[in-house]
């Protein structure tokens, strides 16, 4: 008994010897304002983490958070002032702490640009030269894109905004998954965004199209990879909605989110009243855009207000700004300002309003646009305040929760959930997810065009674009043609071998010269523009991938080879024939009255792998991101056109066809999903509704 009462004894004074210590250590981080880390100490010891776009925001309390956690932190970003502040504030607190060698354990590599492939492999082999292994893969860093409607964002742009939001995630990924798979230990987690999407869910994201495709394809990286990637490797996703921090706030550096968000606005709404302006006055005989250029290059609003001898539309739009706009802003009495007017010479040149040999269709950069160029502000302060203040009320009136999370809340959120090893393939939404005005779901096929919207299509022409779908493709044709008497189908191909095979599909008709084809051969646009010149625009454009999908396995052999896995070019060149190829199209489309434009996705059948289905399933989610946010782009556009989804493959492989009868099947359902979004719509004042619902669609067939 004396021997029991002993050990409870010395049971006691341990446990009181650890709450003592325990107590001060609660102090110490209370008093150095790390109250919020007390659970958290020694929960990644031994760990280490890789973060890119560790210089602010998001990224840098993620960094702190797993730092103070026990974690070794590589930070990654292109700003190297910032990053070293990030790394010493880091540093400071983990001395506070009382961590041995803080130093040691938090690492930067500065002037890291993730979009260049080279800078990948240069930060992936420095972190491990370093830490000899990485643990979590956090992919934070991103860019805003071109903040631009589609029908205005430069090509290039588009580009960069996928390369360093999404085709980098995967190049991080596939260099650290082979020492992940190796260690039968790893974590990556993709930053994405609540405009991403939700699972069978796209959100409409009118002016970031790039920005909402790139977080939509972090997202369905996460869904399609997990099953390849585990059980080693876990990967999931956070979208987080508006995040109170410093990306939100703005520094003196940058402008915050709704500031940027106000200035898009106020500038795109200026733009279309313009552009609208000259298109409808275009279609009168009245006078041309030509003719009308002139003076709004003049960019004096009062004096169009009092010149009798203007069109009265556009004596009504300048009497409409004046009475409207700020005075403290020079938009009141000037039309645009330069960016506006470059954006607006743009348009017209891509709608063919502008003669090829004009002045204005030369370089930019070699002739002034307006004759006077009005100073800045170009809206007043007042006016950028106020839109700005309504996207915010919008923004909060839209989460769930009626709270924004900070940057360090997220942080501690997904530090704990880098400590759960059974969840992988989800995304977490910090705010509850958003209410959004409008959200479209992916669907199945049900039903079939009415015959009176089928019957308007005879005598008209419609573009197919593609050519490894061909038997996709050669049976649109026959229906087009002999069911509903278009009168031209003109096969936009990537090669002259593929624009022969499907004209000699359709030996009647090739002859009868209702069927043409042009081989644009990496020249897009301009066979785009060719076929536009000789046979007239479509009323409706169906957009099919040039490439099959990549056939190559998506994680290494059981003997740990990779040599086989899909490359981060391989998963950028997919992306561009996949995604980029139909944003090449819809840019083209955007300038088209009324044009129906239905985008195709890759199909599968029960001989594909599971590494295409699984990538198939990648591209028809990214590109919902894109539909939709065209879509509700479309219904603000003077030109009015309509842009729906078509996926030739399911979510599930046993609903696949299994025979020759099934296979028909489906490739009749191809067809009426087709027609059900290529045949003639409704327009706003016919029926607001049907006009909408019309829009955004993606069909699964």
């Amino acid at each position: 008994m004396k021997t029991l009462d002993n050990q409870n004894q010395n049971g006691a004074e341990k446990a009181l010897t650890s709450l003592a210590a325990f107590t001060q250590q609660y102090q110490r981080l209370e008093a150095g304002g790390l109250g919020w880390a007390n659970h958290l100490i020694g929960l990644h010891e031994a760990k280490v983490a890789l973060v890119t776009g560790g210089s602010g925001g998001i990224g840098s309390q993620i960094a702190r958070v797993l730092a103070v956690s026990g974690a070794k932190v590589m930070l990654a970003a292109r700003r190297t002032a910032q990053l070293s502040e990030v790394q010493a504030a880091i540093i400071k607190e983990l001395e506070s702490i009382g961590y041995a060698d803080p130093a040691a354990r938090v690492q930067i590599q500065p002037e890291c640009d993730i979009s260049d492939p080279n800078q990948v492999t240069r930060l992936v082999t420095h972190t491990l030269e370093l830490f000899g292994q990485v643990d979590y893969l956090v992919n934070n860093a991103a860019v805003s894109g071109g903040e631009a409607m589609v029908m205005d964002l430069p090509l290039e742009i588009w580009r960069q905004t996928l390369d360093a939001n999404l085709n980098s995630n995967y190049a991080l990924l596939r260099l650290l998954a082979p020492q992940m798979k190796a260690r039968n230990s790893g974590f990556v987690v993709n930053v994405s965004s609540y405009f991403g999407g939700e699972k069978y869910v796209a959100i409409a994201y009118p002016n970031r199209a790039d920005y909402a495709v790139s977080k939509a394809g972090q997202r369905a990286m996460v869904e399609t990879l997990a099953r390849s990637l585990g059980p080693e490797i876990q990967i999931t996703a956070i979208a987080p909605g508006p995040v109170d921090g410093e990306r939100l706030r703005g520094s003196s550096a940058r402008p915050g989110m709704f500031s940027r968000r106000a200035r898009v606005i106020l500038d795109n709404k200026r733009l279309n009243d313009v552009y609208t302006l000259l298109v409808k006055l275009q279609r009168t005989p009245e006078q041309t855009v030509t003719e009308l250029l002139p003076t709004l290059l003049v960019n004096d609003v009062p004096a169009v207000m009092q010149d009798p001898r203007q069109p009265e539309a556009l004596r009504q739009l300048a009497t409409v700004i004046w009475e409207q706009s700020d005075p403290a802003g020079s938009s009141r009495s000037h039309f645009l300002n330069e960016s506006l007017a470059h954006k607006l010479m743009g348009r017209l040149k891509k709608g063919g309003y502008l003669p090829t040999t004009s002045a204005a269709s030369q370089p930019e950069s070699v002739q002034p646009i307006l004759a006077v160029a009005p100073p800045d502000p170009f809206f007043s302060p007042a006016e950028y305040e106020r839109e700005g203040q309504g996207v915010q009320s919008r923004n909060l009136g839209m989460l769930y929760l009626k709270k924004m999370p900070t940057d360090l809340d997220l942080a501690i959120t997904l530090a704990y959930q880098l400590a759960d090893h059974n969840v992988t393939g989800e995304t977490f939404y910090s705010s509850g997810g958003l209410r959004v005005e409008r959200a479209v779901t992916e669907g199945e096929l049900f039903g079939k065009a009415g015959h009176e919207r089928l019957e308007k299509l005879q005598g008209t022409t419609i573009y197919l674009v593609g050519e490894y779908l061909q038997q996709h493709l050669t049976r649109l044709a026959q229906t087009f043609l002999d069911e509903y008497a278009v009168q031209r189908i003109v096969f936009l191909t990537h090669s002259p071998e593929a624009a022969q095979t499907l004209l000699e599909a359709l030996p009647v008709h090739y002859r009868g010269e209702r069927v043409v084809a042009l081989a644009t051969e990496g020249q897009l646009e301009v066979g785009f523009d060719r076929a536009r010149q000789l046979y007239g625009p479509p009323v409706a454009i169906i957009s099919t991938p040039f490439q099959p999908l990549p056939t190559c396995r998506l994680t290494g052999s059981s003997t740990g080879d990779w040599s086989q896995v899909l490359s981060p070019a391989d998963f950028a060149g997919m992306v561009e024939q996949h995604i980029t190829h139909h944003f090449r199209i819809a840019q083209k489309a955007a300038f088209l009255d009324a044009v129906r434009l239905v985008l195709v996705t890759p199909a599968t059948d029960t001989h594909s792998s599971d590494e295409e289905f699984a990538l198939a399933n990648f591209i028809k989610t990214t590109l919902h991101a894109f539909t939709a946010t065209l879509g509700a782009e479309s219904e603000r556009s003077v030109h009015y056109g309509a842009v729906n989804q078509v996926d030739l493959t399911r979510r599930a492989r046993d609903e696949e066809p299994r025979n020759p009868s099934e296979a028909e099947e489906e490739l009749t359902r191809f067809v009426n999903a087709v027609l059900l979004t290529s045949a003639p719509l409704p327009n706003p004042q016919e029926s607001r509704y049907r006009s909408r619902i019309y829009r955004g669609n993606a069909i699964t067939v």
